[in-house]
């Protein structure tokens, strides 16, 4: 009996299945698929702009108080076009797909999943200002993940279903260990006893487990070398009215020190406030460094998100004791301790707060075969191309994808430091 040789139709399409089973943070997220490249196929550098609703403040009485629409958008740039390249033989097509699947689309695939997640845990690290938790050391105990749901709630997050808690290996090893005794539902004391993991709705959220999660190492600061403050009355950086998604301040510092890319701070006096009602939740507004500054003492400025936004439509802070010298306090401070803390930086967020956006990429003539799996549901697309080389007598073949990620809404996530 013939043989029955693997199409490429066959294989791209296993290799899209596989690929989107093998996302962890990827998988958790808003994912765009932007049809419009669909056709003729997606060039590196191109963007797809996600819009985010209007806000309106609303007033009372009978007289019109017409308020200015503002609708703003996130523009996602699909600038990563990431690849696997291999090679693999007719005498590989003639195997059963379970068995090709296993050989060569499940390696291919967990390189590509691995990258896609590793970028998504980077950028939202970077693009997350609240944390909780204490860097350097794992949360055991159920109240700190709960301290991290509060601030969703706080900012406006649903409570739909689409909260995910993704940990490291050790983080999750811990909460595992350390919830054991609790009184839960016996189906979910099964399920984390046999699988080691925490389950899905165990404190309000689907946990999952991500060796991809990263790193954060916080700036070195001594509260006996010196005081970071900010000046709050005059308001430079701030913004009054309208949207942004960043601000740029100014500090002044007694003492060198040098901010990294993903630190936090707060600062006295400025307190978050609720998307809808604008009032404040009680706790002092976070603020992630979106740009690394050098070591710097004296006055300079810093890139924060979110946007420093005082009043209107949009306003995520109020500030209850303008100062010209509001203490500034980094996370990582640590007493008279000047030694930079690096903590697991694990997550907890809404569906909506990053987007991971994918567009297909052109399938090439000439070749052995091209083929392309596009699922618009899924949000993702692949494809593969394969081509003789008569210089070494060989069939590489690759595996390619185009994507790019971006925060939507990273209030509406949490860092849980460990």
């Amino acid at each position: 009996m013939a043989n029955n040789l693997l199409t490429i139709s066959q294989i791209t399409n296993e290799a899209l299945m596989v690929l989107e089973n093998s996302l962890v943070l990827g998988a958790s997220i808003n994912r765009q698929y932007d049809d419009q490249f669909a056709v003729a196929g997606g060039k590196i550098g191109s963007v797809v702009n996600v819009r985010k609703p209007a806000r309106f403040i609303g007033t009372t009485g009978p007289a019109l108080a017409v308020e200015d629409f503002v609708e703003s958008s996130v523009p996602i740039s699909l600038n990563t076009q990431f690849h696997v390249d291999t090679q693999f033989t007719t005498q590989d097509l003639a195997l059963s797909m379970d068995l090709f699947s296993d050989r060569v689309i499940k390696p291919m695939m967990a390189a590509i999943s691995n990258k896609i997640d590793r970028d998504v845990a980077v950028m939202a690290k970077n693009n997350t200002a609240n944390i909780v938790g204490v860097a350097g050391t794992a949360p055991t105990g159920l109240l700190t993940y709960l301290n991290a749901g509060a601030y969703l709630d706080a900012e406006g997050a649903p409570r739909d279903g689409n909260r995910t808690c993704v940990v490291e290996q050790f983080t999750s090893a811990a909460i595992v260990d350390s919830l054991k005794g609790l009184f839960l539902p016996m189906k979910t004391i099964e399920s984390q006893f046999k699988r080691g993991l925490m389950g899905t709705d165990s404190g309000g959220m689907d946990w999952k487990m991500d060796q991809n999660i990263a790193n954060q190492t916080f700036s070195s600061w001594a509260t006996t070398a010196g005081t970071l403050t900010a000046n709050t009355s005059t308001n430079s950086g701030f913004v009054t009215t309208g949207w942004a998604s960043t601000s740029t301040i100014t500090l002044t510092n007694s003492q060198t020190i040098a901010l990294n890319q993903g630190d936090t701070f707060t600062i006295a006096g400025v307190y978050g406030v609720n998307p809808q009602n604008r009032q404040s939740y009680g706790k002092l507004r976070n603020f992630v460094v979106t740009s690394s500054v050098s070591a710097a003492s004296g006055t300079f400025s810093v890139t924060v998100s979110p946007a420093i936004i005082t009043a209107g439509q949009f306003q995520n802070v109020t500030i209850t004791a303008a100062s010209s010298t509001a203490t500034v306090t980094p996370f990582s401070i640590s007493g008279t301790t000047a030694t930079a803390v690096t903590g697991a930086q694990n997550l907890l967020f809404h569906k909506n707060a990053f987007a991971l956006a994918c567009a297909d990429l052109v399938l090439p003539e000439g070749v052995h075969f091209a083929g392309r799996a596009s699922d618009k549901g899924a949000g993702l697309s692949i494809r593969l191309v394969r081509q003789y080389t008569i210089n070494n007598d060989a069939l590489p073949t690759r595996a390619d994808v185009l994507y790019g990620t971006a925060p939507l809404y990273p209030e509406l996530a949490c860092r849980i430091s460990s």
